[in-house]
């Protein structure tokens, strides 16, 4: 599980306000179906190669090392070759008998760490968005069985901002009757940050008070979100004498 909070963005004299940042929690579950073939004249003949199951895991940040697993039973046969896939285009693969027994082909967004990598796992170095995709393993057994089992993962590479939220258009004080014309604008991630306006620790959930801005998509894929919060003061909103306004993003 994994969490990002970024610092706190206060601002403003006599109205207090203050934004906060805070990315998604992300759960490794992972996902898979297997399938197996074999020659029709030796199924349910003998015991053969099983997939027990795939790891691929389901979310990343860019420049992290990703493990991708493939657990399998050979069940008495002999290993011919484990081949991993993305989006159907082969990028390693090994070969017990082969020498050297590892290959790497050349696909978009994919580093193989041939050190880290072997029969059992392969290692990607420095994923990036387009790390992002299906990742299908193939395990395929010599004779007298020619089984082969597969099965697939999907993971996505996540951009953290680097920075805060930006708060735009604060006044340094305001009286009982001026509106609040405040905007968010997140930094650069991946996927799209979402924000919410909170007053006094209340969601602002009016259409009315909240203002959608067009996502802003940058070169590599990275999106920039910003949006506004029209609001008229009044004595509701002021506790102590101040009122405090946060930006969330969930």
């Amino acid at each position: 599980m994994l969490s990002h909070a970024l610092q706190n963005c206060p601002f403003v004299v006599g109205v207090h306000v203050s934004c906060h940042l805070f990315l998604c929690k992300l759960h490794a579950d992972k996902s898979w179906q297997i399938s197996v073939r074999a020659p029709p004249s030796l199924v349910g003949s003998c015991l053969c190669l099983k997939l027990v199951r795939v790891g691929v895991p389901q979310y990343k940040l860019r420049g992290e090392l990703a493990v991708l697993e493939c657990h399998y039973e050979l069940e008495g046969d002999s290993l011919y070759a484990v081949k991993w896939y993305k989006e159907n285009e082969e990028f390693y693969r090994y070969v017990p008998k082969s020498n050297p027994p590892q290959s790497s082909y050349r696909v978009d967004g994919i580093k193989v760490d041939h050190q880290l990598s072997d029969y059992k796992q392969v290692a990607l170095r420095n994923v990036n968005l387009k790390s992002s995709g299906v990742y299908r393993c193939e395990v395929s057994a010599e004779a007298p069985s020619f089984a082969s089992a597969q099965s697939e993962g999907r993971m996505e590479v996540l951009f953290l901002p680097t920075n805060g939220p930006l708060i735009t258009g604060e006044e340094k004080q305001y009286q009982i009757g001026d509106e609040i014309n405040l905007n968010c604008t997140s930094g650069k991630s991946f996927p799209a940050s979402v924000l919410h306006w909170f007053i006094n620790d209340q969601k602002v959930s009016n259409p009315r008070n909240l203002v959608y801005h067009k996502e802003v998509v940058h070169p590599h894929g990275l999106v920039t979100s910003s949006l506004g919060l029209r609001l008229p003061v009044s004595t509701d909103h002021f506790r102590s004498g101040s009122m405090r306004a946060i930006i969330n993003d969930a």
